[in-house]
C-alpha cells in the first residue's frame, strides 16, 4: 500500500496547490474546487516526506551507503573505487547531505512545529523538534560547527545564519529533546497526531526515541572538561527517572522507518540495487565476522554466487584490482538489507545497551552494570535478526576486566551498528575504535575522514560565518582535522 503524503512530495506541486486555494473566485469556486485535495496544510501533510527524506539519506544514497557504510568498512567498493578511497564530491557532502537536510527534511520540520503551534497541538511541535534535533545531530557529526540556533529561519530575514560551535549544538539538543519529552501529550484524542509514518502515531515511543536519543548525545560530551551542561547529571536525569523520561526498552521499540514494498516507498538500497550492482561486503567485517565465529555474517553477508566461503573485498582497491576480484566471487550485502521491505534503522535497543554499558564503564552508576548491559546489548542485536545468540559465543566474548573491557564493547557496537554506518563513523572517529587501518588507496593523506568538508554554496552565501567556524576548528575545509567530540 503506497503512502498518500507522496501526492505532494513535489514541493513546487505543494506551493502551486497552496496558493491555488486563493485563486478561485466569483461563480468559478465551485467548478474549480477539487473536493478530494486538501486547500489548507497541515502538519500530517509534511511529516511523512520530512521522515522519509531525512532517513533515505542517512541509511541509503551517496551519504549513507558511500560514505556512512564505506568509511565504517561495513561496505567496500568493487566497481567505481574512487569514493572508496576517499575522493568524495561535493554531489555528496553539499547535494546529498547538507542540502538533503537542510532544505528537504528540516524546512519539513519547521513548518510542522509552526502548524502544530497554530492548531494548538504540542505533539505534532514535540515530534518536530525531536526529528528536527537528530538531523542537527546527524549534521554536526558530519561537518561540525553547523548553522544551529539561527537555521530555518531563511522565511523571518536570516539569509546568513551563524554557525554554533559543535558543543554548543549538543547542549542545545539535549534541552530541546528535553523540552519536547516535557511536551507530549498522552491519551487526549484532541491531541492525537497523523502522517506519522515512523511510529504509526504512537506518542510513547516519540518519548522514548526522544530520551534515548539524548544519551547518544550525551554519550559524545561524555568526559569533555569543555562541555557547556553538566553532562554526567543529565545522564542521571533520564536513566534515574524511567517513568518521566522512558527510553527504548526492547527491540520492539527501535526507531526504524519500515519502508513498503512500492515504488518510491521501498528501501533506497532495495531501490540501488534495482539498476547498480557496486557494492560488496567490507573485508575487514567478513574477516572479523569469521574470527569470531559471528552468525551475523549470514545475515550481514551473502556467500560469492559463483559458491564459496564468504568473501569481502578491501577499501579502496583500484578499480582493476576490485573488478579483478570477481562480481560473483565475492560477498554481496546481504539479502535482508538490500530487500524493498528492509528498515531504514535510526536507533536499536542494542546501540542504548552498549550506551549505557560505556556509562557504566566509566562509573555512571545509573547506567546499571557494565557487563550485564554488554551482554544484553549482545543478544538485542541477535535478536533484531531473529537469532540467537550462541551461549558458546557469549561465553568466548564474555566482558574481560579492567582496561581490556572497554575495546571489546566498541567492537561488538560496532558489529551491531551494522547498515548504520554514519553513526559507526562517528563512533570510530570519537573512540578509535575498532583499529580501522585507512583505504588500500586513498587521497586524504593516510587518514581516515574525520569530517566532509562544507558545500562551496556556503563559501559563496555565507562566507563570514563559514570562515569564521573553519578558524574557530582550527582547520581548513578538508576531512583531516578532529571535531570537538574527538579530541
Amino acid at each position: 500500500m503506497k503512502r498518500i503524503f507522496y501526492s505532494f512530495r513535489n514541493k513546487t506541486i505543494m506551493a502551486a496547490l497552496l496558493l491555488g486555494a486563493s485563486a478561485c473566485t466569483g461563480d468559478f469556486t465551485e467548478i474549480n474546487t477539487n473536493p478530494n485535495a486538501p486547500t489548507v496544510a497541515t502538519a500530517d501533510l509534511f511529516l511523512p516526506h520530512g521522515i522519509q527524506s531525512a532517513v533515505d539519506a542517512y541509511w541509503g544514497g551517496s551519504l549513507g551507503m558511500d560514505v556512512g557504510d564505506l568509511i565504517s568498512q561495513y561496505w567496500a567498493r568493487i566497481q567505481y573505487t574512487d569514493i572508496d578511497q576517499y575522493t568524495i564530491g561535493s554531489d555528496v557532502y553539499g547535494t546529498a547531505s547538507w542540502q538533503v537536510f537542510y532544505i528537504e527534511s528540516q524546512a519539513d520540520f519547521q513548518r510542522i512545529y509552526k502548524l502544530g503551534a497554530d492548531a494548538n497541538n504540542p505533539n505534532y511541535q514535540a515530534v518536530a523538534v525531536i526529528m528536527r534535533s537528530w538531523v542537527f545531530s546527524l549534521l554536526t557529526d558530519i561537518y561540525g560547527d553547523i548553522p544551529y540556533s539561527q537555521a530555518i529561519q531563511g522565511l523571518e530575514g536570516t539569509l546568513q545564519p551563524k554557525y554554533d560551535a559543535q558543543k554548543d549544538v549538543y547542549a542545545g539538543l539535549v534541552a530541546e529533546l528535553k523540552a519536547a519529552n516535557d511536551m507530549i501529550v498522552l491519551n487526549d484524542n484532541s491531541k492525537a497526531i497523523a502522517g506519522d509514518i515512523l511510529f504509526n502515531n504512537d506518542l510513547a515511543k516519540w518519548k522514548k526515541f526522544a530520551n534515548s536519543l539524548s544519551l547518544r548525545i550525551l554519550n559524545r560530551m561524555l568526559g569533555k572538561a569543555d562541555a557547556p551542561i553538566d553532562v554526567k547529571a543529565e545522564i542521571n536525569r533520564i536513566l534515574s527517572d524511567p517513568t518521566k523520561y522512558p527510553v527504548l526498552a526492547s527491540n520492539a521499540d527501535n526507531v526504524q522507518l519500515n519502508y513498503l514494498d512500492a515504488t518510491n516507498n521501498n528501501n533506497p538500497i532495495n531501490q540501488n540495487r534495482k539498476t547498480r550492482d557496486d557494492h560488496r561486503v567490507s573485508a575487514t567485517l567478513v574477516n572479523k565476522l569469521k574470527a569470531l565465529n559471528d552468525p551475523r555474517l549470514a545475515v550481514y553477508a551473502n556467500t560469492p554466487a559463483d559458491g564459496g566461503d564468504y568473501k569481502g573485498v578491501p577499501n579502496g582497491l583500484s578499480n582493476a584490482d576490485a573488478n579483478a576480484l570477481g562480481l560473483s566471487k565475492t560477498s554481496k550485502v546481504g539479502s535482508y538489507f538490500v530487500a524493498a521491505t528492509a528498515p531504514g534503522v535510526i536507533m536499536s535497543y542494542a546501540e542504548l545497551l552498549f550506551i549505557k554499558a560505556e556509562f557504566a564503564y566509566k562509573g555512571i552508576t545509573s547506567a546499571g552494570d557494565v557487563a550485564t548491559n554488554y551482554t544484553n546489548g549482545i543478544t538485542a542485536s541477535f535478536s533484531q535478526y531473529k537469532l540467537t545468540a550462541p551461549p558458546a559465543y557469549l561465553t568466548a566474548n564474555a566482558l574481560k576486566s579492567g582496561a581490556d573491557a572497554y575495546p571489546q564493547i566498541m567492537e561488538q557496537k560496532w558489529i551491531a551498528l551494522f547498515g548504520q554506518g554514519l553513526e559507526a563513523w562517528t563512533e570510530y572517529r570519537r573512540t578509535g575504535l575498532p583499529a580501522l587501518s585507512p583505504s588500500v588507496i586513498n587521497t586524504n593523506g593516510g587518514v581516515i575522514p574525520t569530517r566532509l568538508p562544507y558545500p562551496g554554496s556556503e563559501e559563496s552565501l555565507n562566507y563570514k560565518n563559514f570562515s569564521e567556524a573553519l578558524t574557530r576548528q582550527g582547520g581548513k575545509n578538508d576531512m583531516k582535522f578532529k571535531l570537538w567530540f574527538a579530541k
